[in-house]
């Protein structure tokens, strides 16, 4: 019994291994795998630093619009997967079929990007002092925001991509969105979110959780072959016939 026990541990911990040099190749080899990790407390942020900005200019708020965010989402996560970064994909699709795409009727919409930034005041300074983008940031036609924040690999370096979507929706256009920080999560207002259960397996994330799992799991592995590991007691008197041990006295006595 033991010993059948002792064989199923060693099956599994040769499948633990398996799985963690699999895991470690699937981090290795998928480096526009993104996360989307704090997409509501980043977008609450740089929406309230835009909307005390334009306050300060006497200008009208934007309010938080889920179908932009989802807009920026898929937008930004487009920018890693294809290594791109610009408002015109390199398949010719422009910023504003990312809007359409999410049933979105806009009348005004405008686009701002950043990457390579660690900390949310800084994009929003650089978008300041730029003035195109400050243009967007400024514009008094925009009503809603929406707003996505990955981090992803891009020219193998890990990095932090933003993704900034303003909008006005044509007249007579209204609709009640429950989630106004976060990207839409439901099939519903027609539109199916663009994170779909593959995605969600092989996110960095999961996959770093998975091996995190898979540590623990061989860990314990290991450890209840240990306590079921009894090594055999040899009688030191006792002769191995099958390969005898002999010394150079015992050779001479042979001899004789």
């Amino acid at each position: 019994m033991i010993r059948k026990i002792k064989n199923i541990l060693i099956f599994l911990s040769i499948i633990s291994i398996a799985l963690k040099l699999i895991l470690m190749a699937l981090i290795f080899a998928y480096p526009n795998v993104t996360s989307i990790d704090n997409i509501e407390a980043n977008a609450r942020d740089l929406i309230n630093m835009t909307n005390e900005y334009r306050h300060s200019l006497n200008l009208g708020e934007l309010s938080p619009n889920a179908r932009l965010t989802q807009a920026a989402v898929n937008k930004a996560q487009d920018l890693l997967a294809n290594q791109y970064f610009a408002h015109t994909s390199p398949e010719g699709k422009k910023f504003s079929q990312w809007i359409k795409d999410v049933n979105y009727k806009y009348f005004y919409v405008g686009e701002n990007l950043a990457i390579n930034f660690n900390k949310n005041e800084d994009v929003f300074q650089a978008w300041l002092n730029s003035p195109t983008h400050k243009e967007n940031i400024i514009k008094p036609q925009y009503q809603e925001i929406g707003i996505a924040v990955l981090e992803g690999k891009y020219q193998n370096q890990q990095t932090t991509i933003v993704v900034q979507i303003f909008g006005s929706r044509v007249l007579g256009a209204s609709e009640q969105l429950d989630l106004s920080y976060k990207p839409l999560e439901k099939s519903t207002n027609n539109y199916l979110y663009n994170e779909n259960f593959l995605k969600k397996i092989t996110s960095l994330k999961n996959i770093g959780k998975l091996n995190e799992f898979n540590n623990y799991f061989l860990i314990v592995i290991m450890g209840l072959y240990l306590i079921t590991y009894t090594p055999v007691k040899k009688n030191k008197n006792q002769i191995n016939v099958k390969q005898p041990i002999i010394n150079r006295y015992q050779a001479k006595i042979f001899r004789e």
